[in-house]
């Protein structure tokens, strides 16, 4: 009798522990989603205040991984999204979401909001934004960078003066 006990309560306990595990994975890995770039939305203008047009705006993200060979993660920046300024000098880079899979149960409720961009036209020195140049605190309900919003005005410089 103890060892039919004593393998029930075996096969009990398993079944607590794979429950648990399972509720585990479902509280740590499920799909979210998640925005991590803001709109951007501004005007360029040249050093008399005139706008320029067909300047283009790229916004600038950073992409990493692993070196397989060393174990060690790299990262580099590239150009997400590119867009050329109309008549008045104004561009409009759009809101960016991804899904992301794996949260904690102690992420933070809150996200630094940043906007990394630049601009360039021929005839006038290429701008680039600095760290933390355009950035935002964002807690309250905190989807990251949702409904987030800069508006930079942009003086570019004219490399002939």
């Amino acid at each position: 009798m103890s060892s039919i006990y004593y393998s029930m309560k075996k096969r009990i306990i398993k079944i607590i522990l794979a429950f648990l595990g399972i509720l585990l994975l479902i509280l740590f890995i499920r799909p979210q989603k998640v925005i991590y770039e803001a709109k951007v939305s501004g005007n360029i203008v040249d050093e008399n205040g005139k706008p320029i047009q067909n300047a283009t705006v790229s916004r600038i993200e950073e992409k990493r991984w692993k070196n397989k060979e060393w174990g060690y993660e790299e990262h580099s920046e590239f150009k997400s999204q590119t867009v050329k300024t109309d008549k008045n000098g104004s561009f409009f880079l759009d809101e960016k979401s991804r899904i992301d899979w794996f949260h904690t149960p102690l992420d933070l409720p809150f996200a630094w909001c940043n906007a990394d961009f630049e601009v360039s036209k021929t005839g006038y020195k290429t701008y680039k934004t600095k760290f933390g140049e355009y950035q935002s605190f964002k807690k309250e309900n905190c989807y990251a960078c949702e409904q987030i919003e800069f508006k930079p005005k942009i003086t570019l410089k004219n490399i002939r003066k």
